[in-house]
């Protein structure tokens, strides 16, 4: 189920992308191209990702800042981490040489870089495509031995992720969003055998750091270019 689901996803992507592709005209790159030019805005905020893993669900959360340009286009970073839920047998060597075994738990985290662009926006509502996600990272097992944890199986990670957005903007400080998509791994740890390419929705707060700092000082020189 979760397979079609995501093949469902890809495919709504390409074809929403296909559609704006075609019905791009000279005012959107016009708007594009004032946009990189315009005012930019600082903002972040918390986010919680639902996925699957290995055919079990799986909640990655996430913190992220971002730079917001004319208000049409964002680019922002992010930290990443799955880290419950998700158990396996390991087996590792003794310091006698013989094979022993315990409950190891899964833990993944990357830093990502992202791009969205507004392509509808009315009233306090956006609409938004995430072309890309990509994070770098790495998974693992962690059991315990003793009082001591001890990670095994770690390797480094790639991750591929891309989407719809909507957000909400509250009042002129807070907002909410959230985001629809698949995440792909582009490199996957051979160590480990769970499977995590994935259909995910999220839901998350976001914070407009500029209007705050705009309240705190309206008159300095730096707030009023931003």
């Amino acid at each position: 189920m979760r397979h079609y689901v995501t093949v469902v996803v890809c495919l709504l992507l390409m074809l929403l992308s296909g559609s704006g592709a075609l019905a791009q005209t000279s005012s959107t790159r016009d708007s594009l191209h004032a946009s990189l030019r315009g005012r930019v805005s600082i903002g972040g905020g918390f986010d919680s990702r639902n996925s699957f893993i290995s055919n079990r669900r799986a909640h990655i959360w996430g913190i992220k800042a971002a730079a917001e340009l004319g208000d049409l286009v964002q680019l922002g970073v992010g930290y990443n981490r799955h880290d419950n839920n998700l158990n396996r047998t390991v087996y590792f060597s003794t310091p006698s040489g013989s094979i022993d075994s315990a409950n190891g738990e899964l833990h993944m985290d990357y830093v990502s870089w992202y791009a969205r662009y507004v392509f509808f926006r009315k009233g306090r509502w956006k609409f938004a495509i995430i072309p890309f996600q990509l994070g770098v990272g790495r998974s693992r097992y962690m059991y315990m031995r003793g009082e001591e944890k001890v990670f095994t199986a770690k390797k480094s990670i790639v991750v591929y992720e891309t989407g719809f957005n909507i957000s909400f903007k509250i009042f002129k400080w807070l907002g909410v969003g959230g985001d629809i998509g698949v995440r792909w791994m582009v490199k996957d740890n051979p160590a480990i055998p769970e499977k995590f390419n994935s259909p995910q929705y999220s839901f998350y707060t976001i914070i407009y750091w500029t209007e705050i700092v705009r309240a705190i000082a309206p008159e300095n020189k730096f707030v009023k270019r931003l």
